[in-house]
């Protein structure tokens, strides 16, 4: 039997790609993008290798996928010392809900060392903002609750923060009616906003006039 899921995150490459283009055009700077252009019924990047694929005609594809989140990684741990990776996914078990993934917050180690719980639960942070333009974000940043059933799988695990380098990691699962067509320019266009506003307050950018 495979061990994988046959269902498909519809739109979320999408998604990820309009967040982008919103977010170059608020802040004059063009973020870093890597796009799995493969269906994770052949290949889930979101694992390690040994578990990622059965077929080992996938391993290129996997290897160029995670090579490429590498590069960038370094790039800005090099250039600016710190920053920010956004892992865009999307989930059906909540579908107007955005789950928040920090393997409670070890991902983020870097980010609320240097300036506390805020900057993922105040108001400059991604997820205050979302709740304030009236998205539901679990879990919510009124609560104490601890992250769950969406707390971070393998990317953010090996690229996040507490891992010694500069760059924290969050993985954000998209509920399936944010992704639909008829609201996916919204969703993107509010995410890039609450990323803006995350970015020019924590994040080493020249901030935008």
């Amino acid at each position: 039997m495979s061990q994988f899921a046959t269902g498909r995150d519809n739109n979320t490459d999408e998604l990820a790609e309009t967040i982008a283009l919103r977010l170059e055009n608020r802040l004059n700077a063009k973020p870093f993008l890597v796009v799995a252009r493969f269906e994770r019924k052949y290949l889930d990047a979101n694992r390690s290798s040994a578990n990622a694929y059965e077929s080992e005609e996938a391993k290129p594809y996997y290897d160029n996928y995670h090579s490429a989140l590498r590069e960038a990684h370094d790039w800005i741990r090099r250039e600016w010392g710190r920053g920010l990776l956004l892992d865009i996914h999307g989930q059906g078990a909540q579908a107007e809900a955005i789950y928040r993934g920090t393997g409670d917050g070890k991902t983020i180690a870097s980010l609320t060392q240097r300036f506390g719980r805020e900057a993922i639960t105040g108001p400059k942070s991604i997820f205050h903002q979302l709740e304030r333009m009236g998205y539901q974000v679990l879990p919510s940043t009124q609560e104490s609750h601890k992250e769950q059933r969406y707390v971070g799988g393998y990317i953010v695990q090996t690229y996040g923060s507490h891992r010694g380098s500069g760059i924290d990691a969050i993985q954000l699962e998209i509920g399936t009616k944010l992704r639909a067509r008829a609201n996916l320019a919204r969703t993107a266009t509010d995410l890039a906003e609450a990323i803006a506003v995350f970015a020019q307050e924590y994040l080493p950018i020249v901030k935008s006039s």
